[in-house]
Parts: C-alpha cells; structure tokens; sequence
C-alpha cells in the first residue's frame, strides 16, 4: 500500500492568503497583519502533521460475482472497506480502476467511518465481451475535518475474471456415416463385434508387415494393415483458423463493450462456433482435440468444459498468413478422428493442404464451415477475399463436407445444415 499526502484546494487558497498576508505586514510593517498570516499559512501544515501522525488505518477487500460469466454478462465487484483504528475517519472517497478498454473508473464517496467499522459498496461491470479482465487496484482519499489535506493510500491488490465465448445449443443433428458426434467408435478403433474383426487402414511406410492384413489387401487392390492394437475411442479435432489474414471486423470496429461480438468480428464467431461444436462433442462422450495457433503447432487436449472455455476465452487472431505447420498435426487428426475446421479466409496452399489431409480412404468424417468474412465488413488490409463457394466446392470434391457461413448465420443453423442434410451454402438472414 503506497500513502501520498497532499493540500486540498481550500488549504492551498489559505496558504495564499496567508502569504500574502505576511508580505503586506512586512511592507506596510503592520504586525497584527504579520501575526494572522502567520497563523493562515500554519494550519494547513498542521493539518498535514495531524493527519500524518493519526493512527487512521484503512483496509480494503474485493470481491467478484460470479469469477466466470459468458460474453454479454456483467459482474458484480463488492468492494469492503474497514477502518481497523479506534478513531472515525473522515469522509472517504474510493475509486476501483476498470478493466482495460472501459473508460473511466468507478467512484464512491462515504461518510465517515467510525473505529472498527466495515462497510461495503458494490458496482456491476458493463456487459463484457469474451477476454480475461482485470479490475483494480482500489485507492482511498481521506481528509481532515476541516478539508486542508488530503491522503491517498492505494492498494496494489488487483481481480482476475473471465468472460468465456458465447457456448450455442447445437440441434443434434448427424453428419453422414452418423459417427461424428454420437456414442458410436472412432474410424480406426476395434470393430464393433471384438477384437477378431479388427478394422484397417492403408499401409504405410514404416509399419510392421507381419500387421497386413492379406483378405482386406486382396479385396481393395492395395496393403491394407489391421489396428487391432488401438483402443476403442470416440475423438473430435477442432481446427480453429485464428489467422489475423483469415479474419476481418466490421466497418464500426469492435470494442469491449455492446453488441454482439460474433456480428462484429468474423473471429468472434468462430471462436462461438468451435466452443460449441466442441461443448455438444463433450456431451456425447467424445475426446476433444484442438489445433489453433499455426504458431505454435500443438494438439490441445480437453476432458472438461471449463478447461476448453478458458482456453478459447484467451484466443486471440495470430500475426500470421501460414497454415502449413499445421499440416503434420492435420493429417494426424484426419486418420484418428473426425475432423471439424471452422475456417476464415483460404488461400490454394490452406485448400491444398486440407485436401491432401483427408485423403483417400478415409472413413472419418471432415467437415468445414468457411466463413465468408466478406459478410463483416471490409477484407483486412484492402486484400481482396477468395471466393468461400469455391473452396467449399474443393473441399467437397476432396470428400469434405463443407458448408459457407453467411454474416449473421447462427452457429445452430450453420452446425444444421453442415452436419445434417445440407451442402448448399447458408442463406443470408437479415
């Protein structure tokens, strides 16, 4: 806790005159006129010495409700004061610093505090856009009785909370071969009747050759090997494309606070759109898998929905144009599990390489939403934006399922048709 101790206004119009007061005495050697300036320019350092030397102790304690909330929630900061001396204070005035990108800060002003006594004020933050946000620290100014000084003790305690991505009920709807979301197993897991009817898939270089399985070879034409290894589980991989060249705002920007973000930003609603497809996954048992720093090429691993919407609460859009390191960890998503991308703006290397990823033979499903980031305003950096039917009709013909989301599309709506019957673009809703 730092104290800084400073003159009021009044105070300091007092020591003016009373300077003041000093230099006509002394010129018009009036010494009565002397003595009262004297006397005007020593209250307020008295005052000061006063309010120095007191045994006035002030504590302060913050509380948040709740810590979490979802985009377009506020919270409620409880702020308790006590005075933990056996004097009263004098009138008190607190001002809590908001979190980064609001304006101004919260004020209070409380009557005096008698020895030992708490009392607490509370404020409700502005509905607040997905981020991880931090409030205070608090300072206190206090003054004397007759209003010459002024103490300012600031507390350098803060509070951390977070506003996760907005989580969409998602209709359950079924993609083709009915295996993404629902109880049943992961392409290349251990045939429904025993470990005897293993499933296979394509050799490749590097695997044993005492695992060929010789019936599936002859029937497909080419070695076929058995996973008869591989436990049985159901597993989801989101690719998240946060590619600050795949995303654009709208014309009015996007700030912390107002309307609804996903409409704003076209990351926004991508993000949206990954915790929910993700949550509904989670629901139905499913292992989650998340790629989505090209950056930092990792496959994120989630058991639980807090951990995914905090994660997604800090996602922000990389300086970057590039997907290919991404490429290895893709291709490993696309044998192993069924595979949903929610992607901005693609170019012919993204498409090339999500193509390539799905391969022949793969029994997973892929699914893409491409957003048409067009819908949000200007494309980022005056670049002109590729045609998303296009690359929906690429992806389709390399076996994806592949739906363009339209500017103001519901996830619901867009998880519908993609999942369920439609492989035609998303109409625009006004």
């Amino acid at each position: 806790m730092r104290r800084r101790i400073g003159f009021t206004t009044r105070a300091s119009c007092l020591l003016a005159a009373g300077l003041t007061a000093v230099l006509c005495g002394l010129v018009l050697g009036e010494t009565d006129l002397v003595r009262a300036g004297v006397l005007a320019v020593a209250v307020p350092f008295a005052a000061a010495v006063f309010v120095h030397r007191s045994r006035v102790r002030v504590a302060s304690r913050r509380g948040l409700e709740p810590h979490r909330v979802t985009a377009g929630q506020a919270v409620t900061v409880h702020l308790t004061l006590t005075n933990r001396s056996p004097l009263p204070s004098g009138a008190l005035m607190l001002e809590d610093r908001l979190p980064q990108g609001l304006p101004g800060n919260a004020r209070f002003v409380l009557d005096s505090l008698a020895g030992h006594e708490s009392r607490t004020v509370s404020y409700r933050t502005p509905d607040l856009h997905r981020g991880r946000y931090r409030v205070g620290p608090v300072s206190v100014r206090l003054n004397d009785p007759f209003h010459m000084v002024d103490v300012t003790r600031s507390f350098t305690a803060t509070s951390d909370f977070l506003v996760q991505p907005v989580v969409d009920q998602l209709p359950a709807a079924q993609p083709p071969r009915s295996d993404d979301l629902g109880d049943g197993g992961g392409s290349h897991s251990i045939g429904a009747h025993g470990a005897d009817d293993a499933s296979t898939r394509e050799y490749r270089i590097g695997d044993d050759l005492r695992k060929i399985h010789w019936r599936s070879s002859a029937r497909v034409g080419s070695l076929m090997v058995r996973q008869e290894e591989r436990p049985w589980r159901s597993q989801t991989t989101l690719l998240l494309d946060s590619r600050a060249t795949s995303h654009t705002r709208s014309r009015g920007g996007a700030s912390a606070t107002g309307d609804d973000p996903r409409l704003l930003d076209s990351f926004e609603w991508a993000v949206s759109a990954t915790a929910s497809i993700a949550v509904q996954a989670m629901r139905r048992g499913r292992e989650i898998g998340l790629l989505d720093d090209p950056t930092r090429p990792e496959l994120l691993r989630f058991t639980e929905r807090e951990q995914l919407t905090t994660h997604l609460a800090g996602s922000r859009p990389v300086p970057t144009d590039r997907f290919d390191p991404l490429a290895d960890l893709v291709r490993g998503a696309a044998r192993e599990s069924t595979l949903v991308a929610v992607l901005g703006r693609t170019d012919p290397a993204t498409l090339r390489l999500l193509a390539e990823a799905r391969g022949r033979g793969r029994s997973s499903p892929a699914l893409a939403l491409l957003i048409d980031v067009d819908g949000w305003g200007d494309a980022a950096g005056g670049r002109p934006a590729d045609d998303p039917e296009i690359a929906a009709t690429v992806l389709r013909n390399a076996g994806w399922r592949a739906t363009v989301v339209r500017y103001a599309t519901s996830t619901a709506t867009a998880w519908q048709l993609l999942a369920g019957a439609g492989s035609s673009p998303l109409a625009a809703r006004s």
